[in-house]
């Protein structure tokens, strides 16, 4: 899709309206040439070339001015390469949807990609999985700003693009009814799920296969993890915060990705993880109060966008607005579907989380005593992994991930001296260790 100008408006009343832009530019001393360059579902856009010397700071301080010059409450500035974007809202009764079917038709260049709108400029938006920038995304917005429309094109686009042998997908939907949709799509490698202690004993299961696939060079097949409304489970459960970091840090690099959505992205809603996340696409901002937090970066105006699948998507080096297009539900009935949802099998039962998330009174999971003869029962006699682990004990994945190894290498025989050398700890540590896990401390080693 490239750039062209089409509009409702006769173009001598957008031509007129660009040169009053141009007007209340010059008048105050700033040499430039206002042209209309878009005409797009909400927004018209108009191209600001400067004079040589001119800085763009100067018109970006005039966005008021400029908005009444063009007969409208508000006016975005934003940066293009070698000009200014005015970006003018159009008025209500203007408004279009840009409907899905318009961007069925463009092919990416590999599955990966997704067309997810079409920018200010006319031009089509991509997000790609396979890419760095945009290997994990949180979604935010408002109430009626499209983020649940954006994420089901999301997912029906990779979908479409990806068999269940390249792409394996989990949603966790605490509100039950968000992904209703893809319920029984052959992707699924476990039901939807809703209930706060299995999303957590499926959070577990990713990393318990992150880390097997990092001990066997595995990055097949792809894995992408939806997480609807992180925000309520990170209130719930203080380790899901933790988790997804830890997800987010490693995962595109053993094929696993995460798309999570929230109202508000910023630290309260991810803490720790949110710098893990490549992308944000975020929509309408509540108000300018909480823009900052939830872009991450200045300069977003965020609150000024129009709701209805008007987002931006922000990476690390860029920031681009785009109006995404409306999903039809009809859509998701392409998607092969299966009766029957298989369950993932070694999850285990739904654990009390009262045990979890119970205060220790000797400062947190990872200091409260164990019963080490019961570790062992649980790793050597009833092969629980250390996501199992974790979520039985209710300690923290990495201190349950290195009690499962030192188990397992005490039951291969591994000396005491072995022991304490491999995971660093006191020589007496790990003579205790080797004797209360069942081993041989070999005496004087």
């Amino acid at each position: 899709m490239t750039p062209h100008y089409t509009t409702g408006r006769s173009s001598e009343t957008i031509s007129v309206t660009a040169s009053f832009m141009q007007a209340a530019l010059n008048t105050r001393g700033v040499n430039a040439i206002v042209a209309p360059l878009w005409d797009g579902p909400q927004v018209r856009t108009f191209k600001i070339s400067l004079a040589v010397g001119v800085k763009p700071e100067r018109v970006e301080r005039m966005r008021g001015a400029l908005a009444i010059a063009a007969g409208v409450r508000a006016c975005r500035i934003s940066r293009s390469d070698g000009y200014l974007l005015a970006e003018i809202a159009k008025v209500p009764k203007e408004r279009q949807v840009l409907r899905a079917e318009r961007l069925l038709r463009f092919q990416p260049e590999t599955s990966w990609r997704v067309p997810i709108g079409v920018d200010t400029t006319g031009h089509l938006v991509w997000f790609d999985l396979s890419d760095e920038r945009t290997c994990h995304a949180v979604l935010g917005g408002t109430t009626r700003s499209g983020k649940s429309n954006l994420l089901h094109w999301i997912l029906f686009r990779l979908l479409a693009q990806n068999s269940p042998r390249h792409l394996q997908l989990l949603l966790m939907d605490p509100k039950g009814f968000e992904m209703a949709p893809f319920a029984q799509v052959r992707h699924l490698i476990h039901p939807p799920e809703s209930r706060p202690d299995e999303i957590l004993a499926l959070l577990l299961w990713v990393q318990d296969l992150m880390a097997q696939r990092s001990r066997d060079h595995v990055t097949a097949p792809r894995v992408l993890v939806v997480v609807d409304e992180v925000r309520e489970l990170v209130e719930r459960e203080r380790r899901v915060e933790k988790i997804l970091s830890s997800i987010a840090q490693i995962g595109a690099g053993l094929g696993v990705h995460l798309l999570v959505t929230t109202q508000q992205p910023g630290a309260k809603s991810l803490g720790e993880a949110l710098p893990n996340f490549a992308a944000r696409l975020l929509g309408r901002v509540a108000s300018k109060t909480l823009t900052y937090g939830a872009a991450g970066r200045a300069k977003s105006q965020a609150h000024t966008l129009l709701g209805r699948g008007d987002f931006l998507l922000i990476t690390h080096e860029d920031l681009v607005r785009f109006q995404a297009p409306l999903m039809a539900s009809e859509l998701v009935e392409r998607l092969p579907k299966t009766e029957r949802v298989s369950r993932l099998q070694d999850l285990g039962e739904a654990l009390d989380m009262s045990v979890v998330t119970a205060a220790d009174q000797r400062g947190g999971h990872n200091r409260k005593p164990l019963d080490l003869e019961r570790v062992r029962r649980l790793v050597v006699d009833e092969g629980m992994s250390a996501g199992q682990l974790s979520h039985a004990l209710g300690i923290f994945y990495e201190r349950a991930q290195r009690l499962v190894a030192v188990t397992r290498a005490v039951e291969q025989g591994a000396s005491a001296t072995s022991i304490s050398y491999t995971f660093e700890i006191g020589l007496d540590r790990a003579r205790t260790l080797v004797r209360q896990f069942g081993g041989d401390d070999h005496g004087g080693d």
